[in-house]
């Protein structure tokens, strides 16, 4: 009975592809990370190029792709090919496109800003960094998850606000002065006034919330890994409108504004799949093949083009328009 109990586990573990890990304040939370995928039934569409190794986010924008790596950030023209390759010393969690060009990323406790060529500026931050976003304006956010802050930096990499918003913040978007930290831990949405510091509103993100994205002005979207669904949520107040199901193990996204769409890997499909957030639900308007393990997706909203990262195999897919 005990064979067979162990096995149902196993079993389980790898439809839902997700490895979990509780935090020590929430015993009874699990935080999913991809940890497994099926070997892929189909080709990737666009074209693939490997990377030297497990990418675990990217960045895209008209002149190239930013592509993060256990011991490098890696800049690539738009057919591919290597441009540079910036050395870390600890693993990059996370990078951004700038708006003028170049990328921003987080490795360690240090933010770096990165030109097209390579070039690139450090800044310090008190404690290892995590997810970031820029705004538009110019400042960045860094959430520090053991700290329990967000740090929003200037243009210029001054610390302007410390926001202690508790718990591991782990995720984070913008749209307008509004900023949304998830707390995958808590599986919770709290949304700051990010002028002032204020906090506004928080409700429960689903039962396993990955990540959060803008879907426009006045509107974040939250995926929940472990329930199989986007969460759509409206500010002013914050109050979740909608909950589309997205079977296969959604994990990443990243929305389009230029097309109102929002693109979401499924870990467990192999694909990542757009959705149109004009109406009133999530419609579904295109569905690609993708590398084994798509863990992290970015979009050129200049172009369209599509970035997806193949954790498995080390391969990043770039699926033009």
């Amino acid at each position: 009975m005990i064979r067979a109990m162990l096995s149902s586990l196993v079993l389980v573990a790898l439809l839902t592809g997700c490895d979990a890990g509780a935090p020590v304040s929430r015993p009874d939370a699990t935080v999913p990370t991809p940890t497994w995928a099926p070997a892929p039934s189909a080709s990737p569409a666009g074209s693939v190029v490997p990377v030297g190794g497990p990418p675990s986010a990217v960045a895209t924008g008209p002149s190239g792709t930013a592509v993060a790596l256990p011991a490098a950030l890696l800049l690539l023209d738009t057919a591919g090919a290597q441009v540079a390759s910036v050395p870390v010393t600890e693993p990059v969690r996370s990078v951004v496109a700038l708006p003028g060009g170049g990328f921003r990323a987080v490795s360690g406790s240090t933010v770096l800003t990165v030109g097209d060529s390579g070039v690139t500026t450090r800044w310090a931050l008190p404690a290892a960094g995590g997810a970031l976003v820029v705004h538009p304006d110019g400042w960045t956010a860094v959430a520090v998850p053991s700290l329990g802050n967000v740090i929003i930096l200037s243009a210029t990499g001054a610390v302007t606000r410390t926001l202690d918003v508790g718990g591991a913040p782990g995720g984070l978007a913008v749209t307008g002065d509004l900023l949304a930290v998830l707390d995958p831990a808590e599986t919770s949405l709290t949304v700051y006034d990010a002028t002032s510091g204020a906090r506004k509103e928080g409700l429960r993100a689903g039962d396993g919330a990955t990540t959060v994205t803008t879907g426009g002005a006045g509107r974040f979207v939250a995926v929940d890994a472990r329930d199989g669904e986007l969460l759509v949520f409206e500010t002013g107040p914050l109050v979740l409108r909608q909950r589309h199901p997205v079977p296969g193990t959604p994990y990443a996204a990243a929305f389009d504004p230029t097309r109102n769409t929002l693109w979401v890997t499924i870990t467990q499909r192999n694909e990542v799949v757009g959705y149109n957030l004009a109406g009133g639900a999530p419609r579904e308007v295109a569905r690609h093949p993708t590398p084994r393990l798509p863990i992290a997706v970015a979009v050129d909203a200049t172009t369209g083009t599509l970035v997806v990262a193949g954790s498995a195999e080390g391969l990043v897919q770039r699926i033009s328009p």
